[in-house]
């Protein structure tokens, strides 16, 4: 029987194992993207062996909890909702449903994971296209991972870990179909665009604030370049039709955005109300000078160390300095010279300044305190960073020689370690403790089940009442409640840990008095006091 012989690179596989293992294995860009994601989301996982909690992420846990217990975003039924929209509590708790998983206990051991690897690959992704080089996209990926405030923002349990990914993802479909349609490639360009319009309905479902802050960038951006337009007619040819098309995908985009808010989740529609209310209330700023509220300026610092918190957060002014410059340099030949840039340069400098104006716009609303999120500054700077990263590389490649290239490896290095120690809130570094232990937890759920509408006292910082709503998202049972208001006469039992004790070091806190009082439990870890009456009217 004739057998039919195989081709030679079969055969080589067989009967030649060892020519084969001699060749050097490559490896893409896009896997070193990938471990980088991974590294990071798991150094925050497990820094705290999944023991750990912040304001944001309790929120949206009790958000999606009342989700589970209502079924319905109605307002007369779930008076809970989130007003800001849907798509992420729906998404965790679908998540939830599927896996078997509470929603505390995904935040806490998945979702920093998704988040990071989504910042690594889709980071990774956008900027290879922007950059035009895989080894500058990398880098550039790289370089989102090396601010703290990134990496805090798409670890924790809210709904930026998707919006800063898909923000990215925005970018490169809308500079995608741009390309694709000057290559006439039809079927590629409608695809991009349609991926285009289903990011923005999904950031906008996300959340119509922070969603929207790509479309209003390239919103800015094509007022800008329109009124460019009528001080240098002679670009009109060049620019004209490109510019008509953006304009066109924009207006959709905004269109989409108001069936959100409109039909699809009407509470999201109670944003109109707010931005009213920050025209009024900036008015009133720029016209009395005073603000309502600062929140740059705290009771107790945070930090253990002011030199040793400037040194961590330093890379976030390196990073402004080198991005601002390179783009002032890049700017100026492209506005004044008739310089025939690159689309894709175009388009990224026009990106960042106006997430620029943004970041700018961002520090005189947070003075006028709006309730929708103090320290909107901060929030803003990690979309700002999303297209400073891209820039601050070409401004680095062109001051690096090659002979330096080790040294920026090195200190990339370092200001990568300071990153993950600084967005995990380090107790080295940090008061402001994220992470808590079992005995805690077993403390309050004991105290809980043989108490009835009483408050336990769990010291002056929320850290335990944060770790308790995130892990529980519907509160205690029983009617009982959390109190961190040392003074209140109203509160019986009081919680003290070796835990808490190392915290109240930190912060300089005063012992409470609770130690004098009855010691009602005790884990070997955890205790719980009853305090003794002071008044007649005191059990």
């Amino acid at each position: 029987m004739n057998l039919p012989r195989l081709s030679q690179r079969v055969q080589d596989l067989f009967w030649a194992p060892r020519a084969i293992a001699r060749q050097p294995l490559r490896v893409s860009s896009f896997t070193y993207a990938f471990w980088i994601g991974l590294a990071f989301g798991g150094y925050f996982i497990l820094r705290y062996s999944g023991q750990w909690a912040e304001i944001d992420s309790v929120a949206f846990s009790g958000i999606t909890s009342n989700l589970q217990l209502y079924g319905s975003f109605s307002q007369e039924i779930n008076p809970k909702n989130y007003p800001h929209g849907y798509a992420f509590p729906v998404w965790m708790a679908s998540l939830s449903y599927l896996t078997g998983l509470p929603v505390g206990e995904l935040m806490r051991w998945y979702t920093p994971m998704v988040g990071n690897l989504f910042l690594a690959m889709f980071g990774f992704c956008a900027y290879r296209r922007w950059l035009g080089s895989d080894r500058l996209g990398l880098l550039a990926a790289s370089v989102l991972f090396l601010v703290p405030e990134m990496v805090f923002t798409v670890s924790r349990g809210n709904h930026e870990k998707i919006t800063v990914s898909l923000t990215l993802l925005a970018s490169l479909a809308l500079l995608k179909s741009f390309l694709e349609i000057q290559a006439r490639n039809w079927k590629l360009f409608a695809s991009w665009l349609t991926v285009y319009y289903l990011v923005s309905f999904t950031l906008s479902s996300l959340n119509v604030l922070f969603g929207s802050s790509f479309i209003v960038a390239s919103t800015l951006t094509v007022i800008v370049a329109w009124v460019f337009l009528r001080f240098r007619p002679t670009q009109w040819g060049i620019i004209r039709r490109p510019l008509e098309r953006l304009t066109l995908r924009i207006a959709t985009s905004w269109l989409l955005v108001l069936i959100v808010m409109w039909y699809i989740y009407p509470s999201a529609g109670e944003n109109f109300n707010l931005l009213k209310t920050a025209v009024e209330k900036l008015s009133t700023l720029f016209l009395s000078f005073t603000p309502e509220s600062n929140p740059y300026v705290q009771d107790a610092d945070p930090w253990a160390s002011v030199l040793g918190y400037r040194l961590i957060s330093s890379f976030r002014w390196i990073l402004f300095a080198i991005s601002f410059l390179t783009w002032l340099l890049l700017l100026a030949p492209t506005i004044f010279r008739n310089s025939k840039a690159p689309l894709t340069r175009v388009f990224l400098l026009a990106l960042y300044g106006a997430f620029g104006f943004q970041l700018a716009v961002a520090i005189p609303v947070d003075l006028i305190g709006l309730e929708a999120g103090s320290n909107l500054q901060v929030r803003m700077y990690v979309y700002f960073v999303l297209f400073a990263a891209p820039v601050f590389v070409l401004g680095v490649t062109r001051l690096v020689g090659p002979k330096s290239r080790l040294i920026v490896a090195v200190v990339m290095a370092g200001f990568g370690f300071l990153s993950a120690i600084k967005a995990t809130l380090d107790p080295h570094i940090s008061n402001l403790w994220m992470q808590y232990t079992h005995t805690e937890l077993q403390a309050i759920r004991t105290w809980a089940q043989y108490e009835e509408n009483s408050l336990l006292y769990l010291g002056r910082i929320t850290r335990l009442n944060d770790a308790w709503y995130m892990n529980y998202g519907l509160g205690l049972p029983g009617g009982n409640n959390l109190s961190i208001n040392p003074d209140s006469p109203e509160v019986p039992h009081a919680l003290f840990s070796s835990t808490q004790e190392a915290n109240n070091s930190a912060w300089r806190f005063r012992l409470p008095l609770l130690l004098l009082d009855n010691r009602v439990y005790d884990n070997g870890d955890t205790q719980i006091y009853h305090r003794l009456p002071r008044t007649p009217f005191q059990r």
